[in-house]
Formats: C-alpha cells, sequence, structure tokens
C-alpha cells in the first residue's frame, strides 16, 4: 500500500521546491548568468525549435539595469483560478522595488512558466492568493 502513494508524495511540487528554485534563479540573476537561467527551464519549452532562447546574458543585463538585483523574495500563495496553480512571489529589487514574480515547475521542477515581473492587477483581484497571504 506504501508504494501505491510513493508516486504521489514524489511528484507533488511543494512551497519549498518553488523557494529552492527562486534561490537559484536569484543567484542567476544577481550574477547576470542568462544562460544559466535558461537551463532552469524545462523540456516542455522545446529551445530546439524556438526562434530565440528565453534568457541570454544580454537580457539578464538589461533587466539588471532596469530592475536591479533581486534582494529578497517571499512566497504569498498560489493562483488558484489558474489551472496550472501558478506560485507567487514578492520580489524586491533594489532599484525597482517590489514586484511581484510568478512561475510554474514541472514534474522534474524545471520552470514551466515563469514571469519575472507579473502584472500585480491580475493577482490582487484574486481573493484565493490574498486569503493565502493573510
Amino acid at each position: 500500500m506504501v508504494f501505491f502513494f510513493l508516486p504521489l508524495f514524489c511528484s507533488s511540487q511543494t512551497t519549498k521546491d518553488y523557494n529552492l528554485a527562486m534561490q537559484k534563479f536569484q543567484t542567476f540573476y544577481n550574477a547576470g548568468q542568462g544562460d544559466s537561467i535558461n537551463a532552469m527551464f524545462g523540456h516542455s519549452w522545446d529551445q530546439a525549435n524556438a526562434k530565440k532562447t528565453l534568457w541570454t546574458n544580454d537580457e539578464a543585463a538589461r533587466a539588471l539595469e532596469e530592475l536591479g538585483t533581486l534582494d529578497s523574495y517571499k512566497f504569498i500563495g498560489i493562483d488558484e483560478l489558474d489551472p496550472q496553480k501558478v506560485y507567487i512571489f514578492q520580489t524586491t529589487f533594489s532599484k525597482a522595488g517590489k514586484k511581484m514574480t510568478s512561475c510554474t515547475l514541472d514534474k522534474k521542477l524545471a520552470f514551466g512558466t515563469f514571469r519575472l515581473v507579473t502584472i500585480p492587477d491580475n493577482i490582487t483581484k484574486q481573493t484565493s492568493i490574498q486569503k493565502k497571504a493573510a
């Protein structure tokens, strides 16, 4: 019976998994390593057929110039209205201040989706996130 439930426990992503992914992203982002950020994405994003990579060192440099370093992040909730269960983080940048970042992880704990700065208006309308943040 234990073997039956083991795959269920192993395949579920946890808040800890998301925090570790954000920690890794923060390290790569602050170092301007867009190529390392790009490697954090899973194979659901087919790099071979993409017209351009998701992150490059030049794009990381531009984001650093505009937003500044990523000083901190804090998990604030899950967008329960999205079928992918998007995890939302409050992020603080040295130049841009407080923003919101969102992402999903695939079964191998690689980024499935990622938005460095997500639109706060869409998030604040969703009470499911606000309740988890309280």
